[in-house]
């Protein structure tokens, strides 16, 4: 440990952190850190010397914010958000510690464990018919955005950005390469909103579209460079485009399903069709195959049967060219995996 490492207050240190940090990730990482440090480790931790922090202070920092995290004082936060709180301290005592700062830390932290099941809605089939028939009847850039959704699983972010020039219409392949999203600027203490590349390095992809949805889709096609939802030079941003949409499903008579339940949607319409994980994954643009198999791909008790059952049989007729075993077994039926039920349970990414 060095001179100045004796000294220095953790929040001089984080801003100095942050301040580095800026040159080197996305605008919208960036605020992400900036909100972080400036909610909640400078109240809690700033006035600590920088030597003086140590893991069980850390570790009581995250159970903290577990159980009465929020700014407005309503309970806890996220599973998210607390780690990625964890992140950052991370990130920014393993630069002071190799700045030679500060001696070593263990910075190996437990976080509570959470019930991981949570909601997730799709839309059944008879709700989906009632959506593309209300979208196919009143055509417009608002309901071809909400079909083309439903077509293919993109993000809101990634619709709002999209451009005509991103759809390949010579070879009907749709291009995700960037993303809107809102974003809060603490230095000048207002939002805005910023168009990015995607979450993700799987998030850029090329997907297909159906030949006549693509057709349909070029009749509205007025410049390259206009924005698709809006054939305009100016883009829409979420929070406008999910109005819209909650307005058309209320008018349908439909219970208020967040748009993100179209994605939901198109990825289970996928598996159930027998489409492989692999595929379904990156049309999806996730990072891993094991993202869609934790979030979608759940076999009820009667699969696990049948699989059990199938190497029975399978070894059944093995052992009966050596022994004398029945021919006939009485199995019950095979039964589909998938139900109609709108309501899912998945486990947290």
């Amino acid at each position: 440990m060095n001179r100045r490492g004796k000294k220095i207050l953790y929040r001089v240190w984080m801003e100095e952190w942050l301040n580095e940090k800026k040159n080197y990730v996305k605008e919208s990482t960036y605020a992400n850190y900036s909100n972080i440090v400036y909610n909640h480790l400078i109240p809690q931790l700033g006035n600590y010397r920088l030597r003086d922090i140590d893991n069980q202070m850390l570790q009581r920092l995250i159970i903290n914010k577990y159980q009465s995290g929020r700014m407005d004082n309503n309970g806890g936060l996220s599973d998210k958000t607390v780690k990625d709180i964890g992140t950052v301290i991370k990130l920014s005592l393993k630069s002071a510690m190799k700045s030679n700062l500060i001696d070593y830390i263990d910075l190996d932290f437990y976080y509570p464990k959470k019930d991981n099941n949570i909601r997730m809605y799709i839309f059944n089939k008879d709700e989906q018919k009632q959506i593309i028939c209300y979208c196919l009847n009143n055509l417009n850039l608002i309901t071809l955005g909400i079909l083309l959704s439903l077509y293919s699983g993109i993000r809101i972010g990634e619709l709002c950005a999209l451009k005509w020039k991103d759809i390949d219409f010579k070879k009907n392949i749709l291009r995700i390469n960037k993303t809107i999203q809102r974003i809060y600027v603490k230095e000048k203490k207002k939002s805005k909103v910023i168009i990015t590349t995607p979450k993700t390095k799987n998030a850029n992809r090329e997907i297909p579209i159906n030949r006549d949805f693509a057709i349909l889709l070029r009749q509205f096609k007025i410049n390259n460079d206009y924005y698709f939802l809006t054939n305009r030079a100016k883009c829409m941003e979420p929070r406008t485009f999910r109005r819209h949409y909650y307005t058309m499903i209320n008018k349908m008579g439909i219970n208020s399903i967040t748009f993100h339940s179209l994605r939901h949607t198109f990825a289970s319409n996928c598996i159930r069709l027998g489409v492989d994980y692999k595929t379904v994954s990156e049309l999806l643009g996730h990072a891993s195959v094991n993202i869609t198999l934790n979030i979608y791909v759940h076999p009820q008790m009667s699969e696990k049967k049948k699989c059990i059952n199938l190497i029975y049989r399978e070894n059944n007729d093995i052992l009966s060219e050596e022994i004398n075993l029945p021919n006939e077994v009485n199995l019950p039926d095979e039964v589909n995996i998938f139900s109609n039920e709108q309501e899912i349970f998945i486990s947290e990414q």
